[in-house]
């Protein structure tokens, strides 16, 4: 239960950086259009009336309201994260930022990205970069553990990820000579199209910021699991996971327990096996007096989507809880959980003929079977690890 963590962890909407602060420009309000409506339903005469793109339209002081060297500076050479957490190689966006098609999606350290290349067409922003993995370095100090990782390139050698967004086309209508005396025909713009040059780019600005965060900010945590929020919140008031109820016992003198009953092993994933990511996690959970898991917290991470992993597993465990003056008590326990990698020895173990080869499950990464890690319950009272 979240109200078993510190007060500093009641979750508020907050700003958390892991990577390089960065303010996105302001968008400018939208343009209120100035099209008339057709009240007779005539269809006005607009076989010389064209569609161009917002960059190719002039505002008010004959600018562009957007151009290519505009997208190039807010995106180029910046560590982004995708928002929607997509994990494809290859993703089409509508000029709302909403996904086109499908993609499966993950944990948000399988889905930062780095933009490389910006091309503006007259129908789409086409854009080229690189997707990269974040990977906790678990050994830096816990006040550091949110900013300590490393970037592990995910996308193949020699190959993009390619985003491509629609944009709003702005109608142009035939500038026509009205009879004299007679009221200016009304103009009827296309669907979805707009005679705003300014409204067109806003929504193009709008699209990339629900497509793209610049950094995690309150928006991306705010919708992440709550061990993860329990993680960051604590990060941010810099301070340690610890729950606040002093009823909470942990091991140590005096105290039997908790044991773990059942152990429900936690996966690694294709993206770490390729990555070469493996390492110790560790993450605190507390028990009721019966047990029951309460509450999981991401406490060291690594990243790679194996925290999620790791929570999943332990939230299907069975734990028997703590017993103090011989009544079981409610508490609060460290787990750390050991993720490994395959190895020409693991390798080995298994003929090629056999049938674990021949696992229809194995990883298309590695041709494999899954060799998910292993955790166990770290019991040291009074320590902050």
């Amino acid at each position: 239960m979240k109200s078993a963590w510190l007060a500093a962890l009641a979750l508020p909407v907050l700003c958390v950086s892991l990577i390089y602060s960065q303010t996105a420009p302001p968008n400018p309000p939208a343009a209120t259009s100035d099209a008339a409506s057709d009240a007779s339903g005539a269809t006005p005469d607009t076989s010389d009336a064209k569609t161009v793109a917002p960059s190719e339209a002039p505002d008010s002081k004959g600018q562009p309201t957007i151009t290519e060297a505009d997208l190039r500076e807010r995106l180029t050479g910046r560590p982004l994260f995708l928002r929607g957490l997509y994990l494809d190689e290859t993703l089409h966006f509508n000029m709302d930022g909403n996904l086109t098609g499908q993609s499966p999606k993950g944990s948000f350290t399988l889905c930062g990205v780095t933009i490389d290349k910006v091309r503006m067409t007259k129908k789409t922003v086409e854009l080229e970069g690189i997707r990269f993995g974040v990977h906790f370095e678990g050994e830096a100090p816990w006040e550091e553990q949110s900013t300590s990782f490393d970037r592990i390139q995910i996308t193949p050698k020699k190959k993009h990820q390619v985003i491509v967004i629609d944009r709003q086309l702005v109608f142009v209508p035939k500038k026509k000579k009205a009879a004299k005396g007679a009221p200016p025909e009304p103009v009827q713009v296309p669907p979805g199209e707009t005679l705003s040059p300014a409204e067109a780019a806003d929504r193009l600005r709008k699209a990339i910021d629900k497509i793209f965060a610049p950094d995690l900010d309150a928006q991306m945590v705010a919708e992440m699991p709550d061990s993860w929020q329990y993680f960051y919140q604590a990060q941010k008031s810099h301070k340690w996971l610890e729950p606040t109820d002093q009823t909470l016992v942990r091991p140590g003198p005096g105290v039997d327990g908790p044991k773990l009953v059942k152990n429900v092993v936690p996966a690694s994933n294709d993206y770490a096996q390729k990555g070469e990511v493996a390492g110790v996690a560790s993450y605190k959970v507390i028990l009721d007096p019966q047990g029951k898991i309460l509450a999981v917290a991401v406490y060291r991470p690594i990243g790679f989507g194996l925290d999620e992993n790791a929570v999943e597993a332990i939230e299907k465990s069975t734990f028997a809880p703590a017993v103090k003056d011989g009544k079981p008590v409610a508490s609060v326990i460290d787990v750390a959980v050991n993720f490994r990698i395959y190895s020409k020895r693991t390798a080995a173990a298994a003929p090629a003929d056999s049938a674990v080869a021949a696992d229809p499950n194995a990883s298309p990464v590695t041709g494999k079977p899954s060799l998910p890690g292993i955790y166990s319950a770290q019991a040291a009272a009074g320590q902050k690890q």
